[in-house]
């Protein structure tokens, strides 16, 4: 059971204790310290009213607690500062400046009785915006894979974004990192009404005002404008987006997303291909940044898309608005391992050390699926991405994670911890725990033809980016995803 306790401190002002704590089975335990020199407390205090206390939104029904300070006085040797409360050994930490919105939690003074009562009415489900998302996966992240304080950033982003335009979202987490920061993903579908759903969320002015002014956010308004169009060319042609965010290596105060396009395969094998592709670049690209696309990055963008190998395909091109830079990023898919260095040279990509076809060699005997990133700028950046993936795609319940990871530690591109804490992460906590989760009977929502289902959210590895630079040690991310599921 959830529980508060607090003691009197012989200060006017109240004061909150900076912690709080949610165990894995969903139990919730805050400590907070209050001083009202002994007055009574103002009655029907609001929990909303705290701008330190975190609660998550999907917490099971708590019973209405009553803790007598007398008792807590005595039970800590009579010292009115109560400050170590005793914390479940399973507990994870979570960032304690965070406020849920949809408690309802009154704290009351009893008139009979000198003591505090706090009263618990259950909280149902809610899986309606990206700051809920969070809010619900909380306890099953570890610190060492994100830092309160980088939660807390992450969340008061989600915060900017209140709307119901996503079920899939997910981290970016570096493997070496030794300060526990990650970068948020947020993918909008152009399923189930996602896209019209942001652009509702810019249009309607229901984020901060100071981010509709930026430019970066006009242009994320006027792309979703055309891409829910009916009648514009990417409307069929963009299947679906992530918006990204940089605060794995500083806290954005105001959030600019880089934009990756889910778009239809892309490939050029005759001059009508050429045509065809060219709207990426003269349309989605300049919508993106509010200018067109330099004459030499638009070469190189055709070039990659001539000159890829038999059976692949570009299927995310990117524009990184948080950084300063023209250049577009390709994701590549359906390549051959052996085809990856061959590809990259023919655009004028060298490893003089062949550095790339040793490591190559190494990551397919783990992952089974290499997807390929590349910058185009005035030339091919150094560093490439090699994005690895293990089949079948079984969501939480995926295999060989443990063995990849171990050769990555072994290279000394992970962190033992960072890995012990992406193998912990995986998991599914559904709405209805009668049912028995399985992929023949549930399905990620998206696809389902409308709201009225059982929900579950899964917790799963999606995949491992190894970066490679010619002469450079390697470096290594993953990236975890949160999908919503529904069962019909």
């Amino acid at each position: 059971m959830g529980k508060i306790q607090f003691s009197y401190k012989n200060k006017k002002k109240l004061r909150i204790f900076d912690f709080v704590g949610i165990t894995r089975k969903g139990a919730l335990t805050i400590q907070f310290l209050f001083f009202n020199q002994g007055k009574k407390m103002k009655k029907d205090m609001n929990i909303e009213n705290f701008s330190s206390i975190c609660i998550s939104n999907y917490m099971p029904t708590y019973k209405k607690g009553i803790y007598y300070f007398n008792k807590i006085r005595k039970k800590n040797g009579g010292n009115k500062q109560l400050m170590n409360h005793s914390i479940p050994s399973n507990q994870t930490e979570v960032p304690s400046t965070l406020v849920s919105r949809n408690i309802d939690a009154n704290f009351t003074r009893d008139k009979k009785q000198n003591h505090s009562i706090m009263y618990k009415s259950q909280v149902k489900s809610s899986y309606n915006n990206p700051s809920e998302y969070l809010s619900f996966i909380a306890p099953h992240i570890s610190k060492d894979l994100i830092s309160s304080k980088n939660f807390i950033e992450i969340k008061n982003l989600a915060n900017f974004l209140n709307s119901n335009f996503t079920s899939f979202f997910g981290f970016e987490s570096r493997l070496t990192s030794t300060n526990a920061r990650s970068d948020y993903l947020i993918a909008v579908s152009s399923q189930n009404g996602e896209r019209e759903a942001l652009l509702n969320l810019i249009n309607n002015k229901n984020i901060p005002k100071n981010l509709l002014k930026l430019p970066e956010w006009k242009n994320v308004g006027a792309l979703t404008e055309k891409w829910v169009d009916p009648t514009s060319e990417l409307h069929d042609k963009i299947l679906g987006l992530w918006l990204e965010f940089d605060t794995a290596d500083n806290a954005m105060d105001i959030p600019i997303p880089s934009v990756f396009l889910q778009t239809i395969p892309l490939r050029i094998d005759n001059p009508s291909d050429k045509r065809q592709c060219k709207w990426i670049t003269q349309t989605a690209i300049p919508l993106l940044t509010g200018h067109a696309v330099k004459e030499n990055i638009e070469k190189g963008f055709i070039s990659a898309l001539e000159k890829l190998p038999l059976g692949a395909s570009v299927f995310h091109v990117a524009s990184m608005l948080s950084r300063n830079t023209d250049s577009i990023r390709l994701i590549i898919k359906r390549m051959q391992p052996n085809d990856i260095v061959p590809y990259l040279k023919s655009l004028g990509w060298s490893d003089d050390e062949e550095g790339l076809s040793a490591l190559i060699d190494e990551i397919k005997k783990y992952s089974d699926c290499i997807r390929l990133h590349i910058d185009i700028g005035d030339t091919i950046n150094p560093q490439i991405g090699l994005e690895c993936f293990i089949s079948p795609d079984k969501y939480h319940e995926g295999q060989g994670w443990d063995d990849f990871l171990t050769y990555l530690v072994e290279k000394k591109a992970c962190n033992p911890n960072i890995k012990n804490a992406l193998l912990d992460f995986p998991g599914v906590d559904q709405e209805n725990s009668e049912n028995e989760f399985d992929f023949d009977s549930y399905m990620p929502s998206v696809k389902l033809p409308d709201t009225n289902f059982s929900k579950a959210i899964v917790r799963y590895i999606s995949h491992v980016k190894i970066l490679y630079k010619p002469r450079e040690p390697i470096e290594a991310k993953a990236y975890t995803g949160v999908r919503l599921f529904g069962r019909q």
